[in-house]
């Protein structure tokens, strides 16, 4: 029950963003609104996001886990119900901001709650399970939210899907066990600096995220680039989400068997080039390659996060991996939330998703470079130690 519990405080807490780009064709001609202007919708919710992930981070360290994972569920029906009242474009990111506390909570909590409950050795698995809830969500809104669109409209839609944080608030509450610090004494203090990996790894998030925000927009480019149904484009991004529910399990697990959690995250880096290239090409070819694009993205750009934050457990301990999940996750955030905003102004002055895939192709390539730079310092401090 527990993995449960955190598998879906991560589905809520990161949906607040990925329904946007599920439910885009409704919500732009409902609104009347342009790709951009929902691409800043969905930038604000996730710079918001990055900006307030330290703060929550240490909120998270000071409630416990328990209290940081009832919050999070709390949050992300609040954004949703938002979502569903939003009658003109402003209100759209009164669900955003809702949203961006969510999401910038939903690491800090469920890390924490593994960092205090499961003992390391034993946290690849659970930590791959949980991370999956993100794709989970992917994959399971991607199938059903656009048909429930279709049949009641996409406000009583998001009105449905609030329910499911709600019920998982009250399961939270009881469930899960109160295994808060006695002190916050206890925690690294603020002043302490974090371990330098926690750098690396916010700086190849900031890359792999902004590779990874074409997810965001895969709905749109395979009904207006491809000419194919709505519902596929759900599909297409939702099978990003199946694949990378195994995919961040499959990679937590042999990263913390190994302890080879840098070359991990260095192998995935290829995957996201590829991954790109297949949808870029999609176009121009052959339909069939957004098939094999997603599942090189759902292996790659899609789970990377699960190694990254069992990495940051190991790396920060039990007193801090609540602040260390924010920064981190805070990078992440930046370069996610930066690639709406840009790829929707890119679309809508070329007229052509190209250079929103060649970005996200550079930025995965850029993210390789990062770790082979990073791998070099380490063996260097190795060395000289």
């Amino acid at each position: 029950m527990l993995a449960g519990l955190l598998f879906g405080g991560m589905g809520a807490g990161t949906f607040t963003i990925v329904s946007l780009g599920i439910m885009a064709s409704f919500i732009i001609a409902d609104l009347g609104i342009t790709r951009a202007e929902l691409g800043l919708v969905i930038g604000v919710d996730t710079l918001f996001a990055a900006a307030v992930s330290p703060f929550a981070g240490r909120a998270a360290d000071r409630l416990g886990g328990r209290r940081a994972l009832v919050a999070l569920f709390l949050l992300a029906a609040l954004a949703w119900t938002v979502y569903g009242l939003a009658a003109v474009y402003a209100l759209m990111f009164v669900g955003a901001l809702f949203g961006g506390i969510a999401d910038a909570s939903c690491n800090p909590a469920t890390n924490l709650v593994i960092a205090e409950a499961i003992p390391p050795g034993r946290r690849g698995v659970i930590t791959g399970i949980k991370q999956s809830g993100v794709q989970a969500g992917i994959f399971l809104g991607g199938i059903t939210l656009p048909s429930l669109a279709v049949a009641f409209g996409w406000r009583p839609t998001y009105f449905i899907t609030t329910s499911v944080p709600l019920v998982a608030a009250v399961l939270a509450w009881r469930l899960v066990p109160e295994t808060r610090f006695e002190t916050t004494a206890r925690h690294r203090g603020p002043s302490e600096p974090m371990p330098a990996s926690i750098r690396w790894l916010a700086a190849y998030g900031v890359l792999f995220g902004f590779a990874g925000a074409v997810v965001l927009l895969i709905p749109l480019y395979v009904e207006e680039a491809l000419g194919l149904d709505a519902r596929i484009g759900g599909i297409a991004a939702g099978a990003i989400g199946l694949v990378a529910v195994g995919g961040r399990i499959w990679w937590a697990r042999l990263a913390e068997r190994t302890s080879r959690f840098v070359e991990s995250l260095w192998a995935m880096t290829p995957l996201g080039v590829l991954g790109g290239l297949a949808f870029l090409f999609a176009e121009s070819t052959t339909t069939w390659l957004i098939w094999l694009g997603a599942l090189l993205l759902g292996m790659s750009t899609s789970s990377w996060n699960s190694v990254g934050m069992l990495a940051v457990m190991n790396e920060a301990g039990p007193q801090a991996t609540g602040r260390a999940s924010g920064i981190v996750v805070s990078g992440f955030l930046v370069g996610f939330g930066l690639g709406p905003p840009i790829f929707g102004a890119a679309v809508d002055a070329t007229d052509t998703y190209t250079p929103m895939w060649i970005a996200s192709i550079a930025a995965a390539a850029a993210a390789g470079l990062l770790v082979a730079v990073w791998r070099r310092s380490r063996r260097l401090a190795v060395s000289s130690a």
